[in-house]
């Protein structure tokens, strides 16, 4: 009897640590998925209320990690105000930027993609789109 019985309690045993194991696998499964995503950077010019969203990735749809996105805007009276923005990408691909005039001097606003040794344009049109998203592809072309 005293074999059977612990015959039937490492049975038991076996199913109390696997079930153990498989709760522990589902409840960590469910916290990554729950875990909040990558802060997007972003600059802020100030003189206004458009904003215009990136994600820049390469050809297979993975995302480029510190890409470099510049613009230039000319604003205000004949454009006689001049303002540089830069901000790099996050491991997702994403920059924001915020705080954009929706009156420029001489449309379109270009902003500059550049990643490891490649460089793409972005028209930006305030005043058609003040809120813009682009998705940019880094190709090499």
């Amino acid at each position: 009897m005293i074999k059977s019985n612990a015959g039937i309690m490492s049975v038991w045993q076996a199913r109390n640590v696997t079930l153990t194991v498989l709760l522990s696998l589902f409840l960590a499964g469910g916290a990554l998925a729950s875990q909040p995503s990558v802060p997007v950077p972003q600059v802020d010019a100030g003189v206004g209320p458009c904003t215009a969203d990136f994600t820049v990735s390469q050809t297979t749809n993975q995302p480029f990690y510190n890409a470099d996105i510049s613009v230039r805007i000319a604003y205000g009276f004949m454009g006689m105000k001049k303002m540089d923005l830069n901000v790099g990408t996050n491991s997702e691909g994403k920059a924001r930027f915020v705080g954009l005039p929706e009156k420029v001097h001489n449309p379109p606003v270009v902003f500059s993609v550049r990643a490891k040794g490649m460089t793409k344009t972005v028209n930006f049109y305030p005043s058609v789109n003040c809120h813009a998203r682009y998705s940019v592809i880094m190709d090499g072309r």
